[in-house]
């Protein structure tokens, strides 16, 4: 007898019934033979291969636990660090006279992820604070930002687990400037915090007192980040009761991860078909949906989280090409999602497949909306899999009095060939305890489907290259001398040259 199909756990549902039963068997069988175990992200075992790390985001739980000596210390000091920023916030509200301003400056993984969960959370409570988001290299951006903060109130996160990313360093140069051009130099860099794994770079390049260092460690990364110190400004915005239930949630999640066999748990089937379809089947593209205005924006955590840490060609151990990594990740919010990209998924010559999120309680009073939301939900899960074929069209079309001839022509228009699979993931309520488990679900998944194609999920040099060649162009543009790049970018040089003489 197989598996059933549905699992509940943390909170959560996942229907696997719109899957062939090659594709559950496929995901099964390969999930069986893999090497590494979830076990191996709570004890000292190196994952990130490229820089000899172990992978310990999931230690910055409150309430983890590690396996071996290294791993327990890890865990021990992360909470430790949770429990000093818990005792700074509380200091910080009972002290202040008003809501504070909070500028987060991150980029990448020290902002999606935080970004993602602070809208879906300030649809249940307002904020306790003022939070204005900078991540990009656009003046017009922190100048909004600026423009919308009382200095008087105003605190700077800088969120940068280097303490090196071009974006937050720049971004948060040009803040201080402007704080000390308010507040005097030295109260300015008073209203500094840092949330890096290089505190002594931190208090060194910006003077902010040590006490407003926070640490995480470097065997954590980006984009698994939210749960240790980098996720600070949901803490400030919606207090220590909230972002605990946040880590109960991935809690619940790791047990579960933790106590199945990767074939019978919720992240193992969720990468194992995905491995599957990319594989065995050719699929190139997945498409997440998710159904609500509070997950507006969840698309771009998903994307950079699944794309970051799939998109290889490099064997884990480096010694050899991998022909096939993970998909292309489309995302958005049902139902306007569906007006957008949907057709594709419905009618592409190539197939997709895809997953969808929603929520079975609403959070709001229209309950009558709701229920037409999920029936969207469902009714693009039950098309994309089971379709609608030209002949049942032209039937339909003839019986409503369309001639025949016209009636052939139309139904291979608006013919649905189905067969696209999907998994659909319920969340039980809109609640920071089964966000927290759903952001833990597509932590594991991800982390499981880079081990099932050989790759390393933990790096991300590819997007080094560009930093690296943005700060040479950059040189060059100032010195308006374009000798040594490019001929492509010389031209392009050329062009700026002329418009900015």
């Amino acid at each position: 007898m197989s598996p059933s199909p549905i699992l509940d756990t943390a909170g959560l549902r996942l229907e696997f019934t719109r899957h062939g039963a090659q594709a559950l068997a496929t995901a099964r069988t390969t999930l069986a033979s893999l090497p590494q175990q979830p076990r191996d992200l709570v004890c000292g075992t190196v994952l990130n291969g490229s820089e000899n790390r172990p992978a310990w985001h999931m230690l910055s739980r409150l309430g983890a636990q590690g396996l071996d000596p290294a791993a327990a210390a890890a865990a021990a000091f992360l909470q430790a660090e949770h429990r000093r920023m818990e005792q700074w916030s509380a200091q910080l509200f009972a002290s202040s006279d008003g809501p504070p301003d909070i500028i987060h400056l991150g980029a990448g993984g020290s902002e999606t992820p935080m970004l993602a969960l602070h809208t879906a959370l300030s649809v249940l409570q307002p904020p306790r604070c003022r939070m204005h988001w900078v991540a990009n290299l656009d003046g017009a951006t922190l100048d909004s930002a600026l423009r919308l903060s009382d200095p008087r109130r105003t605190w700077v996160l800088i969120n940068s687990k280097s303490f090196r990313t071009q974006e937050v360093m720049r971004n948060a140069a040009s803040v201080v400037q402007w704080l000390s051009s308010q507040l005097g130099e030295q109260e300015a860099r008073s209203r500094l915090v840092a949330l890096t794994s290089n505190a002594e770079d931190a208090q060194a390049r910006f003077g902010m007192p040590m006490q407003q260092v926070f640490r995480s460690l470097p065997e954590i990364g980006g984009r698994f980040s939210v749960w240790s110190c980098h996720g600070l400004a949901l803490l400030l915005a919606f207090g220590a009761e909230v972002v605990a239930e946040l880590h109960a949630g991935a809690l619940d999640m790791d047990r579960h991860f933790l106590g199945q066999p990767l074939a019978a748990s919720a992240p193992g089937l969720l990468a194992g078909l995905s491995h599957a379809y990319r594989v065995r089947f050719g699929l190139p593209l997945l498409s997440i949906g998710l159904y609500g205005d509070a997950f507006s924006q969840m698309p771009l955590y998903l994307q950079q989280l699944l794309m970051e840490s799939l998109g290889k060609s490099t064997s884990a151990d480096g010694a050899q090409p991998v022909t096939v990594s993970g998909p292309a990740v489309i995302s958005g919010v049902g139902t306007p999602v569906q007006h957008t990209y949907f057709q594709l998924l419905h009618q592409a010559a190539v197939p997709v497949f895809h997953e969808i999120v929603a929520v079975v309680q609403p959070w709001h009073g229209h309950r009558a909306e709701h229920l037409a939301l999920l029936s969207n939900a469902l009714g693009q899960a039950d098309a994309l899999w089971n379709g609608k074929d030209a002949s049942d069209w032209q039937r339909e079309l003839v019986e409503q009095g369309m001639p025949a001839d016209q009636a052939l022509r139309a139904a291979h228009h608006r013919a649905c060939p189905g067969g696209r699979p999907s998994t659909f993931i319920w969340m039980r309520s809109l609640q920071p305890r089964h966000l927290g488990a759903l952001l833990a679900l597509y932590e594991h998944r991800t982390v499981v489907e880079g081990w099932l194609y050989g790759i390393n999920p933990f790096d991300q040099w590819g997007v080094e290259l560009g930093k690296t060649l943005a700060s040479r162009i950059e040189a060059a543009l100032l010195a308006r001398d374009s000798s040594g790049l490019s001929n492509e970018t010389a031209a392009s040089l050329d062009y700026l040259f002329q418009s900015h003489a």
